[in-house]
């Protein structure tokens, strides 16, 4: 088999399994929602071997007629990774997202996750899995709920010259609501949350600074209620409901540390 394409089977194959998973059951609608802007800036600080710390600020807006000229979401990202080798990491991360004012004050969430990366090649291509185990704790209204997320994401570096070099990147990530048994009075949910499909191109400029523009795709799953007219007639069947929006985004980092980059050093794609 080729071996430049031959890099691609176990990633499609992991991916697909997701896909398959919903697909193989009863019949489900699909609603795309407008295109999303999601431009985020990043401080990550460079420590001992290639650990390092890292904090961001993203923000999003919708776009259309009906959309305001305001961001309708505010995101706060922090994080911590330490390489154990060249082959595993581990990390934390705290998110606070802001959805705006609520009834009684700022309406948000808060999202902290330990994480573990593993890091593989494949055909010249630096192939990296990463597990999460979150946990969503609402400010207002809605309940906590315990996730896991696995990812997988391809990327290669491409040299330009002395300092500036071009990252192509290609990531899907499956959000999964961990639960181990449902109450009979609770409503049933889908077997995933979220999948995230990203595509990017990382532009390392110096040193010091990059930028990384990519488009998502990204699929809420969820069961609708069905939708009557002022008769009580049906107009949208209930059921299962895939709620997709296509996202254009822009990450600017700026790398702080001592002296020359190290040519070795492992440095992590914007997608944290």
């Amino acid at each position: 088999m080729n071996n430049t394409y031959s890099f691609l089977i176990p990633f499609l194959i992991i991916a697909s399994c997701f896909t398959c998973v919903e697909r193989s059951q009863a019949q489900t609608r699909r609603a795309v929602n407008e295109t999303q802007l999601q431009p985020e800036a990043q401080a990550e600080i460079a420590l001992e071997g290639d650990d390092y710390v890292y904090g961001a600020v993203n923000l999003l807006h919708s776009t259309g007629n009906s959309a305001s000229n305001k961001f309708e979401q505010t995101q706060l990202h922090f994080g911590y990774e330490h390489f154990w080798n060249d082959r595993w990491s581990w990390g934390a991360t705290l998110r606070g997202v802001s959805y705006g004012s609520g009834s009684n004050g700022l309406d948000g969430a808060v999202l902290p996750e330990l994480l573990i990366r593993h890091w593989n090649a494949l055909g010249g291509f630096n192939f990296r899995q990463r597990l999460g185990l979150r946990y969503l704790v609402p400010l207002q209204s809605g309940s906590s709920r315990a996730q896991t997320a696995l990812r997988f994401e391809l990327d290669r570096l491409v040299p330009l010259g002395e300092r500036v070099a071009l990252r192509p990147r290609l990531a899907y990530e499956g959000v999964v609501y961990l639960r181990l048994q449902r109450d009979l009075d609770v409503p049933k949910e889908r077997f995933i949350d979220f999948s995230n499909w990203r595509a990017e191109l990382g532009v390392r400029l110096t040193d010091h600074v990059d930028f990384t523009p990519w488009f998502g795709h990204q699929t809420t799953y969820a069961f609708a209620l069905p939708q009557t007219d002022g008769t009580g007639k049906v107009v949208i069947p209930g059921g299962r409901l895939n709620l997709v929006t296509p996202v254009v985004g822009l990450d600017a980092r700026f790398t702080i540390f001592s002296g020359a980059l190290n040519a070795v050093r492992r440095q992590l794609p914007t997608q944290h």
